[in-house]
């Protein structure tokens, strides 16, 4: 398995042959995957769950 350690960049892309997302550690080490739309959508979940974005909306909301 390839691992890339401190993640540098990442490009998401959309081309004939489907959507692609694209990253790169700041090794240099590259990895491009191929991806859904329902991929993308788990992918935002779980860094919802991790970082709890949807609490952090909800605490603006109150503050405004």
């Amino acid at each position: 398995m390839t691992a890339i350690a401190n993640l540098d960049e990442f490009i998401l892309e959309e081309t004939a042959d489907g959507i692609f997302l694209t990253v790169t550690g700041d090794d240099e080490k590259t990895l491009k995957l191929r991806v859904t739309l329902d991929d993308l959508e788990e992918i935002i979940e779980a860094i919802d769950e991790v970082f709890g974005a949807d609490e952090d909306d909800d605490e603006e909301d109150d503050a405004v």
